[in-house]
């Protein structure tokens, strides 16, 4: 017996259903695995930032870097680049701000340009005895900037949300090795 073929244009209802089932059961088998776990849920994940500031401390070594902050301040981020060597490492404080670490070989005034979103300057500002610069960027995000010799350190920067009291006390806890 010779089988013919169904000709096209002929497909019923019930076939349609079944291809549609056959797609759904793939986006489900999909949705299913491509769910973050549990552990995944707005946790803070601290970052060890030890190495990159042994790193940077090696070729500034008289720069001032964050040490000695309390213990709810956690680290969540830190970034070292190579030419101009610099050095970011962000904040999650106690309030639930950010606030952000950075030093740079680069130029002064290129860094404070670009770390301060050309922001406004400000009245400078006292911290444990030395005078920090301060800027205020058009989101009213502040930043402190200061000068370690060839090396630019800014507190805060444009991405901060940490009011001028946390950024006091990251400034208050850089300590130069």
């Amino acid at each position: 017996m010779v089988e013919r073929k169904k000709k096209r244009g002929r497909e019923t209802a019930g076939d349609m259903v079944r291809s549609l089932g056959l797609v759904m059961a793939g986006v489900v088998v999909v949705f299913f695995f491509a769910q973050p776990p549990a552990s995944d849920s707005e946790r803070i994940r601290p970052v060890d930032v030890a190495g990159d500031i042994r790193a940077f401390r090696a070729d500034a070594p008289a720069v001032a870097v964050p040490g000695g902050l309390p213990d709810r301040w956690v680290s969540t981020v830190s970034m070292l680049t190579g030419e101009p060597r610099a050095l970011r490492i962000g904040y999650n404080t106690p309030t639930g701000a950010y606030a952000e670490y950075a030093a740079s070989t680069a130029p002064a005034a290129q860094v404070v340009e670009d770390l301060t979103g050309r922001g406004e300057r400000l009245d400078p500002v006292d911290v444990g005895g030395a005078t920090w610069e301060q800027y205020r960027d058009g989101d009213g995000s502040l930043s402190l900037v200061r000068a370690y010799g060839a090396v630019t350190v800014v507190v805060g920067t444009l991405r901060a949300t940490a009011p001028l009291s946390e950024l006091r006390v990251l400034a208050g806890s850089l300590t130069v090795a």
